[in-house]
């Protein structure tokens, strides 16, 4: 939870630093029945996509993990006395990683728009 507050408040600050605009997508679905199963397609490819980078998001934090286990235990054996052993735990990355979704949703808007339909790109400030 802490490395989640942290992530939060790093992105948050650096919004503000850009200007704070904020960009969000209307979708206007196109009218025939084809376009119509097409965009479902599209949705269908997008969930996929989604579901990969959440997937590889976690894969790169677990293995963050079990580097940090094994450079803990490596310290351990190496470590001469106590001392030594409590500062194993110092100085571990924080694991972490985010799914990178920008491509899905750039993807998906592309597809929508191939299929007959409309994306109008709305920037907010």
């Amino acid at each position: 939870m802490i490395r989640f507050y942290r992530h939060f408040v790093a992105c948050f600050i650096i919004a503000l630093l850009a200007g704070c605009t904020f960009v969000r997508y209307e979708y206007q679905a196109p009218v025939s029945e084809a376009g119509l199963q097409c965009v479902a397609q599209c949705a269908n490819l997008r969930e996929m996509c989604l579901a990969n980078e959440s997937y590889r998001a976690q894969n790169e934090a677990y293995a963050c993990e079990q580097r940090n286990r094994w450079n803990y235990q490596q310290c351990l054996r190496r470590a001469r006395n106590k001392d030594e052993a409590r500062g194993c735990g110092l100085g571990q990355p924080m694991c972490w990683a985010n799914a990178n979704t920008y491509r899905c949703d750039e993807y998906y808007r592309s597809c929508f728009v191939g299929c007959g339909g409309r994306v109008d790109v709305i920037k907010e400030k």
